[in-house]
């Protein structure tokens, strides 16, 4: 019943996207997705995909999302990146309170949460909860969502952070400070949210200090945490790389040419992700412990998916054919250069790490 569900969302977006690709240069030009494309995949269950199931979700196999996600991105780069993060904030949630999660979806259950957990909120404790302050910078989708999910530090008397904490805040608590002005990815309202000394009681907090999963959690929500949101930093890359090379044919004599190596990179990274994703829910199904290992190789084949599409976007640049549509691909480029800076992207980083546990050395960041 819910693989019938995922493959009537996945059908249902599918019937979505030759509007959204036709409006792919309003949006660049106006630096706006229209509202009513987030209802229309509201409609189609798009954003129930990850959403817990008792509050009307579906908690889908995460390659439905990941399929979605980056079928949007090839349609229009922008919209596919806005809507990826707007539903990615659903996954997990079943770790919160279930108090916090009836005050998030008990009366809408079509409430869209924005994130940003970058630890730049400034938690103080109050009988009863905290009280918050902070301003979060880049929230995609800050515009459309009736929630903020934000990382903050707690801190004590003497001004000492004591945890990392996540808080939810509803749209009444935080301001919107639309200054969202990227080279690409122009529609995607990644806007500054501001909270000025607002109250947030108890059990709208999360320790991720204390984090603490058993049976009762979907193995959805048992992925290691970096997993998905990694992910939804690069399905719009692999998705914008298929669709310019679908646009920039590949004629008989160069089958062996750098376009065709560039097309079965993107096609190597779609199906390692897919491998690796299935790898880990067996192991959240199994109720395994993290397994550093394939974590590792997860985030390895990740950020080297965004590397390759990046590549294959320039190769394309650099040999665009006679028929190519120069504005699409312009606007293509610009986007991917836009995404690429997304912590999710950082290839360096991330090899250091894999390198490091490669060689038998201590790893102890292996969350991005």
């Amino acid at each position: 019943m819910k693989a019938n569900s995922s493959q009537t969302v996945l059908s249902a977006v599918r019937s979505l996207l030759p509007s959204i690709a036709a409006a792919a240069a309003d949006v660049d030009r106006s630096g706006a997705v229209d509202p009513r494309v987030i209802t229309d995949l509201h409609d189609a269950g798009y954003f129930s995909l990850l959403q817990p199931e008792v509050f009307g979700g579906l908690q889908a196999e995460p390659d439905d999302y990941l399929t979605a996600t980056r079928e949007l991105s090839a349609a229009c780069v922008s919209t596919g990146w806005l809507a990826g993060w707007l539903a990615v904030n659903s996954w997990g949630m079943s770790l919160r309170e279930q108090r916090a999660l009836q005050e998030l979806w008990g009366s809408d259950r079509r409430a869209l949460l924005c994130s940003s957990y970058a630890p730049t909120g400034r938690l103080e404790r109050a009988e009863g909860g905290f009280w918050l302050s902070g301003r979060w910078s880049r929230c995609t989708g800050a515009a459309h969502a009736a929630w903020l999910s934000a990382g903050a530090l707690c801190v004590g008397p003497d001004g000492a952070a004591q945890d990392f904490m996540t808080v939810l805040v509803p749209r009444t608590d935080y301001v919107v400070e639309s200054n969202w002005n990227g080279l690409g990815l122009r529609g995607i309202g990644a806007d500054d949210v501001v909270v000025s000394r607002a109250f947030v009681p108890e059990h709208r907090m999360f320790s991720w200090l204390n984090l603490r999963m058993d049976s009762s959690v979907p193995a959805l929500d048992r992925l290691p945490q970096p997993t998905l949101y990694t992910l939804a930093g690069t399905l719009p890359l692999l998705g914008a790389a298929q669709r310019v090379l679908e646009e920039r044919l590949i004629e008989p004599t160069t089958a062996l040419s750098a376009l065709a190596m560039a097309r079965t990179d993107v096609e190597l990274s779609i199906l390692q992700i897919r491998r690796n994703v299935r790898d880990l829910m067996e192991c959240a199904r199994a109720g395994a412990g993290l397994d550093a290992e394939l974590m590792l190789r997860t985030r390895r084949d990740q950020v080297m998916a965004s590397e390759r599409a990046v590549r294959a976007i320039g190769i394309v640049m650099q040999s665009p054919g006679p028929h190519i549509d120069d504005g699409l691909l312009e606007r293509v480029w610009r986007d991917v250069q836009t995404a690429r800076m997304h912590v999710s992207s950082n290839v360096d980083q991330t090899l250091s790490v894999v390198g490091r546990f490669a060689f038998g050395l201590n790893v102890d960041d292996l969350m991005w």
